[in-house]
C-alpha cells in the first residue's frame, strides 16, 4: 500500500504567494481585520478569499509572540447543553461575533478519559490556543481551580461571583427575582405564598429567600416558616448529575415533597419554584391530586427555559435575560483586552430579571 504524504500545513507565505501580495500585507489583514489594515478593500477581500480556500489557520503561539490578538474567547461550561446556561452560551457567541471574534466552547464534564480534571485541562488548552480571554459559566458545585484560571488568564469574566476578590463577574439580581415572583402572585390574589429552594446554604438560594421575605412583608403578608421549603432537608430528592455528565437524575419525588410541605401542610395558594424544571414537576404533582393550576394554586418558575411554553399550563416565570448578561460580559472583556484591568467599581455587574407572564400564574 502506498504511503500517504503528510498533510502540509499552509503557511502565511503560501497565502501571500497565491494572493500576489507581500507577507506583511497578509499579516496585517489577517491579524488586524479588513477594516483595520492598510490594504485596500479589494486586496483585503482577495487575501481573505485565498486564506479560506487554502484553509489557512494562523499559529496562536506566533500571534502571542507578536503581541497580536487572536480574536478568540474561551467559554468554560459544565456542558454546552446545560439548560441553566445554554442560552447564555448562545448569546456570548453572538455578541463575540458582533465584534469580529469567535468562541471556543469547552465542556468541563462528560469526558473523563480526557483528563482527571477537565476544567484545569481546558484552562491550559485555552492558554495554548492563545485566546484573548475566558468566560467562565461553570456552576460552583462543579470542581475546577478558578484561582489558577484567573492567574493564567487575567482577562476572565465569570457568570456569577466566584468568591475571588477582584474578579470580574456578571450576576443576576436574585433578590429582585424573589420579589418579582411574590409581587405577581400577590397581585393575582394569592395570600399564602410559598417558596421552594434547593438549599439555603447556597448564597444564590439565600438571596432568593431574602427577596421573597422582603416582598411578603411589603405586601403585608408577613412570613411563615411553614411556607419555606428547604431542599437540603430532602437530599435524596435533589437532582444530581452522573460522573460522565450524560444524564441528570431528577426524582419526581421532589414534586411530592414540595406539594406536601407547602400546599397540604402549609395551605399555600401560590408557589415560587427554584427553576422551571422544579416548577414542571410541582405542577404535574398538583394536577395529579386534582388541584387546579392556577385556579387553586398558582406557580411561578425561574429561568424562562424554552420548555416554559410547553408545560401545561404554560409557565409564568422569571427570565434571567441571558442576552443582556452576554452583552455585559463581552463588553467587560473587550475593555480588559484593550485597556487592561477594570477599575474596582466596574468589576461587578448585576442584571435585573424580568417577569414573563403565561398561564400558570
Amino acid at each position: 500500500m502506498k504511503k500517504r504524504d503528510p498533510i502540509k500545513k499552509v503557511r502565511l507565505l503560501d497565502v501571500a504567494r497565491v494572493a500576489g501580495v507581500s507577507p506583511g500585507v497578509v499579516s496585517q489583514v489577517l491579524g488586524k481585520g479588513r477594516s483595520n489594515s492598510r490594504a485596500s478593500a479589494q486586496t483585503a477581500a482577495r487575501i481573505l478569499k485565498v486564506a479560506r480556500e487554502l484553509n489557512f489557520s494562523p499559529d496562536p503561539s506566533a500571534r502571542r509572540l507578536r503581541g497580536a490578538r487572536s480574536n478568540l474567547y474561551g467559554v468554560l461550561v459544565a456542558s454546552a447543553g446545560d439548560p441553566l446556561v445554554s442560552f447564555l452560551v448562545e448569546h456570548l457567541d453572538i455578541e463575540a461575533m458582533k465584534g469580529g471574534c469567535h468562541t471556543l466552547i469547552c465542556n468541563t464534564i462528560g469526558n473523563t478519559a480526557l483528563a482527571p480534571d477537565q476544567f484545569d485541562y481546558h484552562v491550559r488548552e485555552l492558554l495554548h490556543q492563545g485566546v484573548d480571554g475566558v468566560f467562565c459559566a461553570v456552576h460552583e458545585w462543579f470542581g475546577g481551580n478558578r484561582r489558577e484560571l484567573v492567574r493564567l488568564h487575567p482577562n476572565t469574566v465569570f457568570y456569577d461571583d466566584p468568591g475571588i476578590p477582584g474578579t470580574c463577574h456578571v450576576s443576576i439580581d436574585r433578590e429582585a427575582a424573589g420579589r418579582l415572583a411574590v409581587r405577581h402572585l400577590f397581585e393575582r390574589g394569592c395570600k399564602r405564598i410559598g417558596i421552594a429552594l434547593r438549599g439555603l446554604s447556597r448564597p444564590k438560594q439565600a438571596a432568593r429567600l431574602k427577596g421573597y421575605r422582603a416582598e411578603m412583608s411589603a405586601c403585608g403578608l408577613g412570613t411563615d416558616n411553614a411556607l419555606v421549603f428547604n431542599g437540603e432537608d430532602f437530599r435524596s430528592a435533589i437532582p444530581v448529575c452522573d460522573e460522565r455528565g450524560e444524564r441528570w437524575d431528577f426524582p419526581c419525588v421532589i414534586g411530592i415533597r414540595v406539594v406536601d410541605a407547602l400546599v397540604r401542610d402549609g395551605g399555600a395558594d401560590g408557589i415560587v419554584a427554584p427553576d422551571d424544571f422544579w416548577a414542571s414537576v410541582i405542577i404535574r404533582q398538583l394536577r395529579a391530586r386534582g388541584i387546579r393550576v392556577p385556579g387553586d394554586v398558582a406557580v411561578v418558575g425561574y429561568l424562562n427555559h424554552y420548555l416554559s411554553d410547553w408545560i401545561d399550563p404554560p409557565l409564568t416565570t422569571i427570565g434571567r435575560c441571558p442576552d443582556e448578561a452576554a452583552r455585559r460580559m463581552v463588553r467587560m472583556m473587550e475593555q480588559m483586552v484593550k485597556a487592561g484591568p477594570l477599575p474596582e467599581g466596574e468589576r461587578a455587574v448585576l442584571i435585573q430579571p424580568k417577569l414573563i407572564v403565561r398561564q400558570s400564574a
